[in-house]
């Protein structure tokens, strides 16, 4: 950024500012309102951040435990920023979802680039494990860019081989830019026709705003061409696009619920969550932030609660480049796309269920001090 001629012409107009303040004699009065300006922006922040309302605590479903042999075997395959501040908090409760609901076993987890650096997303999700003793799940660090030889790609090569080893079993769940999955399709043209799903977070079906402002696609179009390869994989698919996650936002009411919750891994989503749901609420204007990646990983366990659709994809590369989808309807399509949230209940109440359940056994492994 140094190196930025906007950087210098920002630090020779601050400089001339305060330059002019100080001959002008009003540097001090500046400096105090600049100090009021501050106050207020925080209390503001703070405001959004902690102000939630009284919570009550929810009606958890009663989660039956499942047999190994019958349990999802899942590869998670994102940008977890979870704790990161200001960042997208999203990969990590699909994460803690998935550790937590009993029907799923989480193989290891793959990661990739979008909502941080790939080395940021590595070093946050074994740091996440890490905080719940979970340290056994292998963290597997991808591609950092849509330009990398897939052969230095370590998350491909151990996407293949377990893909290979397990054929037909492994559902892979993606939530960040696809280039992991297309280099594994690179590495073993017969890695998606062994998978047993896949289930991929991005595009977006048409324009894509919220609450009047607009947003930008940031998972399909970091790499159009793994995402035009992943849409083209010949297993069941499962895509859930930008405009499903607006149909369900996690506000208020669920944040305050989830602080009655006295288990180890609510009381962690909610000290890391709590900067971005402030960031979102105060931006949005909509009391809260979408659901995208919880939702993507529960389109594995729970498909009942979601409206989707069978269609057909004639999209190419270059409709990619900026996320767009082009959607044929065909009940006899290859893929099937989330369309909204239609069991809302359903949904927070799974995800509570899973987090709190994850809590529990975290919390009895460690010893009582």
């Amino acid at each position: 950024m140094v190196r930025s001629l906007w950087f210098w012409i920002t630090v020779l107009l601050i400089a001339a500012g305060v330059a002019l303040a100080v001959s002008l004699g009003v540097f001090y009065w500046l400096l105090a309102a600049l100090a009021l300006a501050v106050l207020l922006i925080a209390s503001v922040f703070l405001r959004a951040a902690y102000v939630v309302g009284p919570g009550q605590r929810p009606d958890l479903p009663q989660l039956t435990e499942v047999m190994s042999k019958d349990r999802i075997p899942v590869i998670l395959d994102c940008d977890l920023t979870l704790g990161q501040p200001f960042r997208d908090v999203g990969g990590g409760l699909a994460l803690l979802y998935l550790l937590g609901e009993p029907g799923v076993d989480v193989r290891a987890i793959t990661t990739t680039y979008g909502n941080g650096p790939q080395s940021v997303t590595a070093r946050t999700t074994r740091r996440l494990l890490e905080q719940l003793d979970l340290t056994g799940i292998p963290v597997v660090p991808g591609a950092n860019g849509p330009a990398e030889d897939p052969q230095g790609n370590q998350a491909a090569h151990y996407l293949v081989d377990a893909v290979a080893v397990d054929a037909g079993q492994i559902v892979v769940v993606a939530t960040g830019a696809m280039t992991n999955l297309m280099h594994a399709g690179a590495l073993d043209r017969d890695f998606f026709a062994r998978l047993r799903g896949l289930h991929l977070m991005g595009g977006a079906t048409g324009s894509l705003t919220w609450n009047g402002r607009r947003l930008q696609e940031r998972n399909f179009s970091l790499d159009p061409e793994a995402a035009y390869a992943a849409l083209r994989a010949e297993c069941p698919t499962t895509i859930t696009p930008a405009e499903a996650g607006l149909t369900a936002i996690f506000r208020s009411a669920q944040f305050a619920a989830l602080r009655t919750m006295d288990d180890p891994v609510s009381e962690l989503i909610v000290r890391k969550s709590r900067l971005w749901f402030a960031l979102m609420r105060l931006w949005f204007r909509d009391d809260g932030f979408g659901l995208w990646e919880p939702i993507t990983a529960l389109t594995v366990t729970h498909p009942e609660f979601f409206d989707v659709e069978r269609v057909c994809l004639p999209v190419g590369v270059q409709d990619l480049h900026d996320g767009r989808l082009r959607l044929t309807p065909d009940r006899a399509g290859p893929v099937q796309v989330v369309r909204s949230v239609q069991d809302h209940e359903g949904l927070f109440r799974a995800l509570f269920a899973a987090w709190n359940r994850l809590g529990l056994l975290v919390a009895s492994e460690r010893p009582t001090l």
